[in-house]
């Protein structure tokens, strides 16, 4: 389908024309239609599905050489959880399936289709947050889309939130195994009902009701309600989307946050000659915004706090420069204040260390990363990935500013694509965190800085099969 200087083919698989293209490795592509509609050429229902075997090599060491291991509890001999296999945080290494999803799309009638996908491997969907297997089998998506109103479709049910381009693609078609560092500890939500604050300020000694596990996750998506639409302008493809949702944990039904979420998005794709439908060569810019408040126990205090995040970014895919090879290039610059989760105490994962969070608006964190990708032929793709996060790179009163931490990466991966439906990932992750800002308390400042230098490369290799 990359073959040099020859048309893409059509995808005529038996999962359907819209999923397998849909499939095929990184597009500009549209992905409220692509997850919101279907085609009308396409199959009325159609059974799909994929499952992701992986293996994980983290090299980090043991904490060890703690000054005084009492200020940190438990940590002198653990490893830090960035060094850990998830969900489980129990080994450093390990051979696992990421993700096995299995489901049905299609069209009710020409007006309305759904989507379904359902969950049995061991991830955030079926697992607590620091915590254990909780359910058998996960709901990941559910929703059913009305097209009766032209450019405002309406969508119900569970679905992915419009936002970053890191999280609204298709997860089966992602050039990386791996998240950023910002996506998956900031954009990626757990939810607990309180927890222990970071490390005290002189304004705030009091350190909150701690928790050590969570009770959910939102695998970036949410109940709720989306009106939606593309609009073609000659070359370009403009569209938009705004939710309304829970703001709440995907698999429960309680709701412990009473405010509604809120999110905005806004695409426009430059279309350039070459390819066709989602695999459309061409440059697309985007913005987005999430908004809503979290009922919260911590320091003391049971009150409703601000979560914002946003971000803009781009995204370029086709014969750029007058290139005969196909290239990507794509980056994005995102936003959160409030509701930061930092890490478990110390940033260890050792059981019972508390779930720590900087909750108050005015805490804040930035990410951003920077992907080039270089398609030789049909089966060979290579990428490379830089990110950065700047967790708590500013604080509000009651946070110490000694919780600030600096976490780059750089992310170098090969893809081979054996057909459209299975494909071989390999990456090997460069990492480096550090603790630039010191606290009041000496001690516990070297023991930190320690505990932050064991974060170390990553290899992990992912088998994609869509089917």
């Amino acid at each position: 389908m990359l073959r040099r200087q020859t048309p893409l083919r059509p995808c005529t698989a038996a999962v359907g024309a819209a999923l397998l293209c849909a499939a095929l490795p990184t597009q500009a592509a549209n992905w409220l239609m692509l997850q919101g509609t279907e085609s009308p050429k396409a199959p009325q229902h159609r059974f799909w599905g994929f499952v992701q075997p992986a293996y994980t090599s983290n090299r980090g060491d043991p904490v060890s050489g703690l000054s005084f291991p009492g200020l940190i509890p438990r940590a002198e001999g653990k490893y830090i959880a960035q060094n850990l296999v998830a969900p489980d945080l129990n080994d450093t290494e390990a051979f696992h399936v990421r993700r096995a999803r299995f489901g049905a799309r299609g069209r009710f009638t020409d007006k309305i289709n759904y989507f379904g996908l359902l969950e049995v491997a061991n991830n955030g969907l079926t697992y607590d947050p620091f915590g254990d297997r909780a359910r058998a089998v996960a709901l990941s998506d559910l929703s059913v889309t009305f097209n009766q109103v032209p450019g405002a479709r309406v969508r119900l049910g569970l679905f992915k939130n419009p936002g970053s381009e890191e999280l609204l693609q298709a997860i089966h078609v992602f050039d990386y195994i791996d998240f950023t560092d910002f996506t998956a500890r900031v954009n990626l939500e757990r939810f607990v009902t309180g927890a222990q604050a970071p490390a005290a300020s002189a304004q705030l000694p009091g350190m909150g009701t701690g928790t050590a596990e969570g009770y959910g996750f939102s695998a970036a998506r949410d109940w709720g309600l989306q009106v939606f639409d593309s609009f073609k302008q000659g070359n370009w493809d403009l569209s938009y989307a705004v939710k309304v949702g829970r703001g709440e944990a995907i698999s429960t039904t309680e709701d412990n946050n009473f405010e509604p979420e809120w999110y905005l998005y806004g695409a426009a794709e430059y279309g350039l000659p070459g390819g066709k439908g989602p695999n459309k060569n061409g440059v697309k810019l985007y913005a987005w915004r999430q908004q809503g408040k979290r009922d919260f126990e911590t320091a003391g205090n049971d009150d409703q706090y601000d979560r914002i995040r946003q971000g803009i970014g781009f995204k370029a895919l086709g014969h750029l420069f007058g290139s005969r090879f196909k290239h990507r290039i794509s980056g994005e610059l995102m936003f959160a204040d409030g509701m930061i989760f930092t890490a478990p105490q110390g940033n260890v994962a050792a059981p019972g260390n508390n779930l720590q969070y900087a909750v108050e608006k005015g805490n804040k964190a930035r990410g951003y990363y920077l992907d080039y990708g270089f398609y030789l032929d049909q089966h060979w793709q290579f990428d490379v990935r830089w990110d950065r996060d700047e967790l708590l790179y500013d604080t509000s009163g009651n946070v110490d500013p000694g919780n600030e931490r600096e976490i780059t990466a750089w992310t170098f991966g090969v893809n081979y694509h054996f057909n459209p439906k299975v494909r071989l990932t390999l990456n090997y992750t460069a990492r480096e965190a550090k603790a630039p800002t010191a606290y009041p308390n000496a001690a516990l400042t070297r023991d930190v800085r320690k505990i932050v230098d064991t974060l170390d490369d990553r290899i992990a290799a992912q088998l994609t099969w869509i089917f």
